[in-house]
């Protein structure tokens, strides 16, 4: 897998990973550390087709010199619609939960522990995003926030399950 990852992410300048039998299905890109020195995008319960579109739609915007590393919000245009997106960065405790591939990839390159990523928030019908004061609560169980750091049992938790 680790090779095909490698050959597409040369070939295309990035890879699209989806994981959708997570408890809440996720998407995250592989290559854009190496292709365009910037962080792995990762956002959570959209339609892959969606998601697809989202990452494609901000990576033409990082070739044409937007930046999506820090936290705030960002319009988008997505095909002919224009979306609100809140970027918040991922902490590093985060990363082998969700950007296992990723990490896997810089690791072959020699880049060991150099992995940085930001999660793509959407917001809910009235234009809040997950954990603002007016967001519906459903949206917060929807998209976690990777922005802060694994609880010590969460992280025995995950080692226990998966080792180091």
């Amino acid at each position: 897998m680790d090779e095909d990852i490698a050959n597409i992410v040369s070939e295309h300048g990035w890879f699209f990973a989806n994981v959708s039998d997570a408890a809440i299905p996720f998407c995250y890109t592989i290559g854009l550390m190496t292709t365009h020195q910037h962080p792995e995008l990762i956002a959570f319960s959209l339609e892959p087709q969606g998601a697809y579109s989202l990452f494609a739609a901000m990576i033409s915007a990082i070739e044409q010199g937007t930046r999506f590393e820090e936290t705030g919000i960002k319009e988008l245009q997505v095909g002919v619609d224009t979306h609100r997106i809140k970027i918040r960065s991922v902490h590093p405790s985060q990363h082998p939960l969700y950007l296992g591939f990723a990490m896997g990839h810089l690791t072959r390159q020699g880049r060991i522990g150099e992995l940085q990523a930001v999660q793509v928030c959407w917001p809910d019908e009235r234009g809040d995003f997950p954990f603002d004061l007016n967001c519906n609560p459903r949206l917060n169980d929807l998209q976690p926030r990777l922005d802060i750091p694994l609880s010590a049992q969460e992280s025995a938790e995950f080692y226990r399950r998966y080792g180091s």
